[in-house]
């Protein structure tokens, strides 16, 4: 099988020749370029031949042609922040406009996705990142968004909806330069990251404009849920539903549900089961096998691709990484071992 229909396989819920795997990290200070994020990227799957190649753009990627200035600052994510944001007080929502995806910071993250394609195209399929809109917004603000959302809903509304459309048009923009899929990114799926009230009101509802508008054209989306606090539970009842969507992705070692409750709940596919955050950073290959298969068992091997909550951090032994990719590529899942976890 090749990794375009292992990956197919999963997401459809048969019962692939292995389990599907995913890896991916920030590339500081390499990701502040085209070519220096397209090598990155590609070195790293040339080291791990993981199955599903996530394009990791740097943290701040959307802001930047807004007016906010990225730097990276050693975070162990290794993900950039704003030294200086483009909205420093509400008047200044009233003068966000559309940007051109093809030019500036976003025009070069297109162009890493095609040098990457021209790697990928016969060998591994690739998904693009996308923050949905208010996670742009927060960006754009660093901070105050929902002390926005509460105080000036109207003028939040219209300024989402601009970021909703230069989103998508940077979207569709890395379909054309040769992403086959798109893994959108949400800060604001949580219980504690939102209230319900706001959660309708703004983030769904840009989350589904976004998602209709690119979903004839990508090939698969995966959704991303990120939990900043141990124990936070990521909405999944609504979204987990929107036509387009193919698999949920969120840190599922730290957050709930777990994997299997997920699965429970609902139809897709989900990717998830490396505590990115904990033994993968500091366990013995001993540790990291045990806890790898004690999820994979749990969870069921259907609908499942291995992956990391959320990125790998930058302090992760590399040693480590191999010991999940080794551990994930010994599974025989038609073996009689694996027959009682086929679900």
């Amino acid at each position: 099988m090749t990794r375009f229909e292992l990956v197919r396989e999963a997401l459809l819920g048969e019962l692939p020749e292995h389990i599907p795997l995913s890896l991916w990290q920030h590339h500081p200070e390499r990701d502040r370029t085209a070519e220096g994020l397209a090598t990155a990227e590609i070195d790293l799957h040339r080291r791990f031949q993981h199955d599903l190649l996530k394009i990791s753009f740097h943290g701040r990627y959307p802001v930047v042609d807004w007016g906010c200035e990225a730097v990276y600052e050693g975070a162990v994510s290794g993900s950039t922040v704003c030294k200086s944001c483009r909205v420093r007080d509400v008047s200044d929502w009233e003068t966000i406009e559309p940007v051109d995806v093809n030019a500036g910071e976003f025009g070069e993250q297109v162009r890493a996705v095609e040098m990457i394609h021209r790697y990928a195209q016969d060998t591994v399929p690739t998904m693009a990142t996308i923050f949905d809109p208010t996670m742009v917004a927060d960006k754009l603000c660093q901070g105050p968004l929902v002390d926005y959302l509460k105080s000036h809903p109207d003028l939040m509304e219209r300024a989402l909806e601009v970021i909703t459309t230069v989103m998508t048009e940077f979207a569709l923009a890395t379909l054309d330069a040769g992403a086959d899929g798109l893994f959108i990114a949400s800060q604001h799926s949580t219980d504690r990251s939102i209230s319900s009230e706001l959660y309708e009101r703004f983030v769904l509802p840009s989350q589904l404009k976004l998602i209709s508008r690119v979903r004839h054209r990508s090939d698969f989306i995966v959704v991303h849920l990120h939990a900043h606090e141990p124990g936070e539970r990521v909405r999944l009842d609504k979204i987990s539903r929107v036509p387009g969507v193919s698999a949920i992705n969120w840190e599922d070692q730290r957050a709930t549900p777990s994997l299997r409750e997920a699965k429970q709940q609902m139809h897709l596919a989900v990717l998830g089961g490396i505590d990115h955050t904990g033994i993968l950073r500091n366990g013995s290959k001993e540790e990291i096998e045990e806890q790898l298969l004690s999820v994979l068992r749990e969870t069921g091997l259907r609908r499942l691709i291995v992956a990391p909550g959320c990125v790998i951090f930058q302090d992760t032994p590399e040693d480590n990484i191999r010991t999940v990719v080794d551990t994930v590529r010994s599974i025989d899942p038609w073996s009689e071992d694996w027959e009682a976890y086929d679900r």
